[in-house]
């Protein structure tokens, strides 16, 4: 079995350089995977509408609905740039929309999420309400694009430096679920890539980042036979990703 998880493109409708990045890392790295999840900001900015999506995220959509034709299952798990993907994206990719997933692979329980659910309170989260949702509704696709559009700068730096009081906020977040029964734990939303393991009662528990696509390349797998690992597609950020280590913690 494999499993791709990859996160943070961040797809804007004139960012045609990260279409081809998200479309050529959908052919290199997905084709051969049995599940692929994208793990939250693959667009910049998403809320569904009936029988409509973004034409300018429509190839990347068209993609991943490819890969469930070809039967593999894809999971969206949405990060604090998409506002509710909407029945409408489920029903015509085929792709299965959640908030969190969890997962028994091989005997392991797997928690995976963007990871801006436990963070301090943001503009972002407060747009994810029920009556913000309703408001967007009622505006249509073209008024809340262009309302988004000027939210951008309070919701999101468009570039993310390594921060270590940040990586341990979330490495915390990690052992928190650990202790809640969980083998491995794999977040997003920090656009910092990370890896480490803790060894305890003769079993090791795993957390990982998938960081920044975009800036980094990294991602993370799963293998069968060789369990999870944080990889690095492509050229960009060389120097930072390879100087991360994972951790080993006793």
């Amino acid at each position: 079995m494999k499993i791709v998880i990859f996160s943070d493109v961040h797809i804007t409708r004139a960012s045609v350089d990260r279409t081809a990045l998200a479309l050529r890392f959908l052919t290199d790295c997905c084709e051969d995977a049995d599940m692929v999840v994208v793990l939250g900001d693959l667009f910049e900015f998403y809320h569904g509408y009936d029988g409509y999506i973004y034409p300018w995220y429509r190839s990347v959509t068209e993609s991943l609905k490819k890969l469930v034709e070809r039967r593999k299952q894809v999971y969206f798990l949405e990060g604090n740039h998409e506002f509710l993907m909407g029945d409408y994206y489920e029903r015509y990719t085929g792709i299965a929309c959640r908030q969190e997933l969890v997962l028994e692979i091989e005997g392991k329980k797997i928690y995976i999420a963007h990871g801006d659910g436990f963070a301090a309170l943001s503009l972002a989260r407060v747009l994810k309400h029920s009556f913000w949702y309703r408001i967007m509704d009622m505006l249509g696709p073209s008024l809340t694009w262009a309302m988004a559009s000027l939210s951008r700068p309070f919701l999101s730096r468009s570039r993310k430096g390594y921060n270590e009081a940040v990586r341990n906020v979330f490495r915390g977040y990690a052992r928190q679920k650990f202790t809640e029964g969980y083998d491995a734990v794999v977040l997003a939303h920090s656009h910092i890539p990370d890896a480490f393991e803790v060894s305890e009662n003769n079993s090791v528990k795993q957390y990982l980042n998938t960081g920044d696509l975009a800036q980094y390349g990294s991602f993370v797998t799963y293998e069968t036979g060789s369990g999870f690992s944080l990889k690095k597609w492509g050229s960009a950020g060389n120097d930072y990703f390879l100087s991360l280590e994972t951790t080993h913690t006793t």
